[in-house]
């Protein structure tokens, strides 16, 4: 029969060791996230008219298009998600 789990890791873990390496623990940002906050449309077009206030009309233009590509691969990502 095999060893147990535990102690094949230990053996790993002992080989690693005696070749030059250590083991160190690394925490990394989860991707997901956290839940952002429900935003009505209202909401947002509110907080887009202060943070574009002072951008001229052909730099808010560029914007609203990034925002309306950003939208539709978002939409277009949620409809592949549930075909799988």
């Amino acid at each position: 029969m095999d060893n147990t789990i535990t102690e094949r890791q230990r053996r790993y873990r002992d080989r690693l060791y005696k070749a030059g390496f250590k083991h160190l623990i690394v925490w990394v940002k989860r991707k997901e996230g956290r839940i952002p906050k429900k935003i009505s449309k209202t909401e947002f077009v509110r907080q887009m008219k202060i943070l574009t206030d002072g951008i001229n009309d052909v730099e808010k233009t560029r914007l609203y298009n990034i925002l309306l590509k950003i939208a539709n691969g978002r939409k277009e990502e949620v409809k592949l998600r549930k075909k799988k």
